[in-house]
């Protein structure tokens, strides 16, 4: 990349699904990274304990994303609703502002204990229905005013009021941080109280929002589009990509007209959640990028870190995908 160094990552979490695939064997996930040319990983982090890690193998983690937040946020009766505790878990985080504050310093304390670089938070909102209705009831700037009152008062109680992991927000197609409107983003950059941030560009994300593209090449240049309304000093706060490609613009207005599956609220949370992760893995394709374009993208951001971000089956899938996606970087395939 012409005149910056990146860091190159793949996503990873300690759930036996990613760790069997190298038989439970750091030294095995450290030979795949080498066999590719990466540097390192983005682990999936919550508040649990950690198990031991070797260090040096962790560049950044993903922190927890408890996707009805906001509405538990603006609303504390949401947390005494007649609901499965998993379920309330899931959506808000904790069972009272009080628990959710909690839970998050303590993924934050996470990963500081593995010294990762960054922490990347998702900056919006949707319940179970509305990944399939797309009736939010809300606007991105009101998503990103809870979130910004959600980690100011979290990270105040840091020393210096300054979280101890450099906060990446990453954009998403829900309502909040999509990109899409600059005064909304910029609205939400002036309502931090604390400096210690910057962004996480999902690609595939930004895409999803676009929902105007067939074909790579468009979704390509929509991403710069939209990139390019924003001021020089906005796009180096852009320290790290999520690099993949999605092409779900038909599906996804598909699925709104049809809107929700017969019989969705009398189904347990289990069995919703099942249906709702199915749906979303259509929208969010996580698809290695083929075309040589996709350089422009990164040439126009120069961040300091890129994780390869794919959703795999097996060890074979994500190294084809890592294969296909490094050589429209490079042309070539390129080990280090």
């Amino acid at each position: 990349m012409g005149g910056f160094t990146i860091k190159e990552l793949i996503n990873f979490s300690l759930h036996e699904s990613d760790l069997s695939r190298f038989g439970n064997d750091w030294n095995n996930l450290y030979s795949f990274l080498h066999s590719h040319g990466l540097d390192g990983i983005e682990l999936f982090v919550d508040h649990s304990p950690l198990p031991d890690i070797p260090s040096g193998i962790v560049e950044g983690v993903h922190l927890p994303y408890w996707m009805g937040r906001h509405r538990a946020w603006i609303d504390e009766k949401a947390f005494n609703e007649d609901m499965d505790e998993n379920e309330k878990f899931f959506l808000f985080g904790g069972n009272d502002h009080k628990d959710v504050i909690r839970n998050f310093r303590n993924s934050l304390e996470n990963a500081t204990s593995i010294k990762a670089n960054y922490g990347v938070f998702h900056v919006a909102y949707v319940e179970l229905d509305h990944v399939f209705t797309r009736n939010f009831g809300v606007s991105d700037i009101e998503v990103m005013n809870s979130s910004s009152d959600f980690l100011n008062e979290s990270v105040s109680q840091f020393p210096n009021g300054e979280p101890p992991v450099r906060l990446y927000f990453e954009n998403l197609w829900w309502p909040g941080l999509n990109l899409l409107d600059t005064v909304s983003t910029m609205h939400f950059i002036e309502s931090l109280e604390f400096d210690n941030w910057a962004f996480m560009l999902d690609t595939g994300h930004l895409m999803n929002a676009i929902m105007n593209c067939t074909d790579e090449k468009c979704a390509i240049d929509s991403v710069i589009e939209v990139l390019a309304r924003y001021p020089e000093d906005f796009i180096k706060k852009i320290e790290g990509i999520h690099f993949h490609c999605s092409l779900s613009g038909d599906y996804q207005m598909e699925v709104a007209r049809n809107g929700l599956p017969e019989g969705f609220y009398e189904l347990p949370f289990h069995e919703r959640l099942v249906n709702v992760m199915e749906h979303v893995s259509k929208i969010d394709q996580h698809m290695p990028f083929t075309l040589e374009e996709c350089r422009k993208i990164v040439d126009f951001v120069k961040p300091r870190f890129l994780t390869h971000e794919f959703v795999t089956d097996s060890l074979n899938e994500l190294d084809w995908k890592l294969r296909i996606q490094r050589r429209a970087l490079y042309g070539i395939d390129r080990q280090k």
